[in-house]
């Protein structure tokens, strides 16, 4: 069917014609993003350029090159080594000064090593002020207990009055470690030995006045013991037999018996010591043989030895044979071993 043509209104006569009021525009709807053939008003995000990883090859470790310098080795001053000996390997301060004299810190295993081969700083002509300048702000930044230490290390003085100093410390290192040498006659490992020996006499010393004591205390606690006094037999002034063979004799026999018995009864019950005009080196040889088979020669000294003698002797001054006796004390230890 077709449609009905559209029907036109004719205006009357007389009426007012009235024009429409204009509509307005309808907002444009958000376009989507995403969406196909929509644009954003959002500002586009600018991209970072990335930066890629390339690993390169790793570095090389150069082996530590030694040069000798103008003093001696480290090594070969004995304070120096004897000091340096007193650190362990994985001391800090090692290091330190490991990287003052190679600016390295040094592996551990040769660190020692290393530091005792050095003979003194070894600079190009051309870069000797600059090297010097640095060596010199590396040790300023030590502190004053480390360059105490490093003195001391060192073999070197700390210094008086402005060589107390910061300055006059590090001057003094940079001096002996352009050429070291030898600071001191003193031998610090002797000394170091002597004080050892002293302290384990002392301990010992020590030890036996403790058991002493403690020996003494146990035998007032149990008390005194008593002890059974033997009777001594009263002696005659001859038995039967001797009346028996005094009876058998001759007359002759009975006249030499009275003389030997008035002999001996005119000796003194007890031998005078010796006394002081006595002292003569065969005397004083057989006493002293005398008196090592009768001591305990573990704690028995000289000193012992001499006061015993000058007791035997009547109280004589035996200082002037003093070598004497330390002589034929020797021989006398050594026929007994």
């Amino acid at each position: 069917m077709e449609a009905p043509p559209p029907t036109l209104s004719t205006p009357t006569p007389g009426a007012v014609e009235s024009t429409p009021a204009p509509q307005p525009d309808p907002a444009p709807a958000p376009a989507l993003g995403g969406g196909l053939g929509g644009s954003s008003s959002r500002p586009s995000r600018e991209r970072k350029q990335v930066c890629r990883l390339t690993i390169g090859e790793p570095k090389k470790k150069t082996k530590l090159e030694i040069k000798s310098g103008k003093g001696v080795k480290l090594g070969e001053i004995p304070n120096v080594a004897f000091r340096i000996g007193k650190f362990t390997r994985k001391d800090d301060f090692l290091k330190k000064i490991h990287n003052l004299l190679y600016r390295k810190p040094g592996a551990y295993l040769v660190i020692k090593k290393n530091i005792l081969e050095f003979s003194g700083f070894f600079y190009e002509e051309s870069l000797a002020q600059a090297e010097l300048e640095k060596d010199t702000n590396k040790l300023a930044g030590f502190t004053v207990e480390e360059l105490n230490l490093l003195l001391d290390t060192f073999d070197l003085p700390r210094g008086k009055g402005d060589d107390a100093k910061k300055g006059g410390k590090v001057n003094r290192i940079l001096d002996f470690l352009s050429s070291p040498k030898v600071m001191s006659d003193k031998d610090l490992a002797t000394m170091e030995s002597k004080k050892k020996m002293k302290r384990k006499r002392a301990a010992g010393r020590k030890k036996k006045k403790k058991s002493a004591s403690a020996a003494a205390k146990k035998g007032k606690a149990e008390g005194p013991k008593k002890k059974a006094k033997k009777k001594a037999k009263p002696t005659t002034l001859a038995d039967d037999s001797s009346d028996d063979e005094y009876s058998s004799s001759s007359d002759g026999g009975e006249d030499e018996a009275s003389e030997s018995e008035s002999s001996d009864d005119s000796a003194p019950l007890l031998p005078l010591k010796k006394t002081p005009e006595h002292v003569t080196p065969d005397a004083l040889k057989k006493e002293i043989r005398h008196i090592l088979k009768s001591v305990d020669l573990s704690t028995f000294s000289l000193k012992d030895m001499m006061q015993k003698l000058s007791a035997e002797f009547g109280g004589a001054d035996l200082k002037p044979h003093k070598p004497f006796i330390k002589e034929q004390v020797s021989i006398g230890l050594s026929q007994l071993s």
